[in-house]
């Protein structure tokens, strides 16, 4: 299955983000554990300059020097006090031929005792060296002070470190590493998709452009204000207009657009209309046969419940045609100057107290005080109302809900309602209006329609901006009052 623009986006910000972490992640270890290591040869070496000193002191002829160190109680001493230090697996001194002549460990002594692993070499080796070494089974850590007797190698004073407590010391430190990392990544997500919203939001409205363009909606502007999309809009505006410029050519040619428009917006809106006829004709049909059968029969009661079924379609198709005789019918529309304003409030206050029980905040935004509309107060204050609750169920867990209207172009006026709720799918936005569609469970289908057809009828424009997740918006364009 392909991955969506989206999903892509969001893939590859994770991966970077993924590959930045694991980067970091391996350069904090391998700081780690050099440091780790650095502190084990420091505490060696401090330990080893100890035993030497005590040793030194003893140590002046090659006759008795065996002797020498055995006996010596400072010697015994300093190797004894080497095993305070947690991470110290033994304190020797040895020969040339690593023959124990004193220990810690007195059964050591005469035993010939095995070289560890160099520790200032593997100070000095690559990152990932040092971490195969300390993770190697039976490996010890060795610092080794030489001894000298005159001026002639003696032995050495070898101090064996554990790799298993720096690896625990090191486990224990990548632990708020790995918390930082995984926070990183959930960060990093959550990022990717608010961005993907962001940078999506130009393909859904070219996506909607195009979509009226299709339906015959002429002269309507892109909303593309990003910059790198702003030459597209442009491109799209000129191409719209010379279309409807080819349209208008002429009185007759006008009066002709406009037929075709309002004939495609009645055939919208009564889209469903045969489907829902169609239902209830086809239950009643399959009952009428099955009555008859029963009639003829010997089971008379039982007949009368494909009565009742038949009884209820033709209620059914009864409400189907009262709904598609909203439609048809002749509407007394009685124009008259009516002020946005006022008109928001009222649409405003009706729908507060619902939007309040939901966490909605709203708000109304309309800087003229004069601004007003040539239109049915009634006919517009529904229609405008079905589009605030429209929105308000739309954000069932809370959001913003927006009634805004300004001056528009070409002498309308531009309404927008605007909701931060769950969006309307792509596939959806070229059915929203008709009559009989709808994506609620409970839903009627006859709302968006009853719009559709109110600004239709007042010769205004109606159209829809909806980004999956992010909100919806309504803009409406009516005639402007003189």
């Amino acid at each position: 299955m392909p991955l969506s623009i989206k999903q892509k986006q969001v893939l590859g910000v994770t991966s970077i983000v993924v590959l930045v972490v694991i980067g970091l992640s391996l350069l904090q270890i391998g700081t780690l554990v050099r440091v780790l290591l650095e502190q084990g040869t420091a505490r060696a070496e401090l330990v080893a300059t100890g035993i030497f000193h005590q040793t030194r002191d003893v140590l002046v002829s090659r006759e008795t020097a065996y002797q020498d160190i055995r006996s010596s109680p400072t010697v015994r001493a300093a190797l004894e006090s080497a095993m305070y230090s947690p991470e110290v697996l033994y304190a020797a001194i040895v020969d040339r031929t690593r023959t124990v002549i004193a220990s810690n460990d007195p059964t050591q002594v005469g035993l010939t005792m095995p070289r560890g692993e160099d520790l200032p070499r593997l100070v000095a080796a690559p990152g990932y060296e040092q971490v195969r070494v300390l993770y190697s089974e039976g490996r010890t850590l060795e610092w080794r002070q030489p001894l000298s007797l005159g001026d002639e190698p003696f032995g050495e004073i070898c101090i064996g470190l554990s790799p298993i407590l720096i690896r625990q010391e090191l486990s224990r430190s990548l632990v708020p590493a790995g918390i930082a990392a995984g926070l990183a990544l959930i960060i990093a997500v959550s990022v990717a998709m608010l961005l993907s919203q962001v940078v999506l939001r130009p393909i859904h409205v070219i996506t909607s452009g195009l979509t009226r363009l299709g339906r015959g909606e002429l002269g309507k502007p892109l909303d593309l204000r990003d910059e790198e999309f702003r030459d597209l809009g442009d491109v799209f505006d000129q191409v719209s207009a010379q279309l409807q410029s080819a349209i208008s050519d002429g009185p007759k040619r006008a009066q002709l657009a406009d037929l075709t428009r309002r004939v495609a917006s009645l055939g919208r809106l009564t889209a469903g209309v045969a489907h829902e006829v169609k239902n209830p004709l086809n239950a009643m049909t399959i009952h009428l046969e099955l009555l008859k059968h029963k009639m003829a029969g010997p089971e008379p009661i039982s007949a009368m419940r494909h009565a009742e079924v038949i009884g209820t379609e033709i209620r059914r198709l009864d409400d189907v045609v009262q709904g598609f005789l909203k439609f048809v019918r002749p509407e007394d529309v009685t124009l008259a100057p009516v002020k946005v304003r006022p008109l928001l409030m009222a649409i405003h206050d009706a729908v507060a107290p619902e939007a309040e029980r939901q966490g909605i905040t709203s708000e109304v935004t309309c800087p003229d005080a004069e601004l007003a509309i040539e239109g049915d107060e009634g006919l517009l204050r529904q229609a405008f109302l079905n589009l605030a609750q429209n929105a308000v169920q739309a954000m069932a867990r809370g959001g913003r809900l927006r009634l805004s209207a300004a001056p528009g172009r070409e002498g309308r006026v531009e309404v927008r309602v605007s909701d931060t709720g769950e969006g309307i799918a792509p596939e959806h936005l070229a059915r929203i209006f008709d009559l009989y569609f709808t994506t609620k469970k409970r839903g009627s289908g006859i709302g968006l329609s009853l719009v559709f057809r109110t600004v239709q009828l007042h010769n205004g424009d109606i159209d829809v901006e909806s980004t999956v997740g992010t909100g919806t918006t309504f803009v409406i364009k009516l005639p402007r009052a003189r």
